[in-house]
């Protein structure tokens, strides 16, 4: 069962017992304030909850547009996620931009040169200063 989530992508989501003030807690610059100030400016919700693509979109790029959420599936795609989430993100973006093809080859390159990151658990990670994790795993 633990293949089929693998290869599929579909994984029963983690529950974090992790509130936006908790986040917000945390000391300035690390990933868990940077991910609590990005959920608060961001989050059309009462009471955001903090997921993986939040903290991905973090790491990758902070806009949160079609564009660059394209390219987030493609810098991840070139990091080695193949989870069919990530290929149909990348497939059906491409249908849906073409224009913007030379971009997300520059930014699978991007995904190709960066240490294996994809698949951490990033909320054990939340008081670790951003750029230390973006410079430890050379996410550009």
């Amino acid at each position: 069962m633990k293949t089929l989530a693998l290869i599929t992508g579909f994984t029963e989501k983690p529950k974090h017992d992790i509130t936006l003030e908790d986040l917000i807690s945390y000391p300035k610059g690390s990933l868990g304030n940077t991910l609590g100030r990005f959920l608060f400016d961001n989050s059309n919700e009462t009471y955001p909850i903090p997921e993986k693509q939040d903290i991905l979109r973090i790491l990758i790029n902070k806009d949160v547009n079609n564009r660059e959420e394209i390219a987030m599936h493609y810098y991840l795609l070139g990091n080695g996620d193949l989870s069919i989430v990530t290929v149909f993100s990348a497939i059906t973006g491409l249908l849906l931009s073409p224009l913007a093809l030379p971009y997300f080859i520059r930014r699978y390159k991007e995904g190709k040169q960066a240490l294996r990151f994809y698949d951490l658990d990033y909320f054990r990670m939340l008081h670790l200063p951003l750029q230390r994790i973006k410079d430890t795993f050379l996410i550009q």
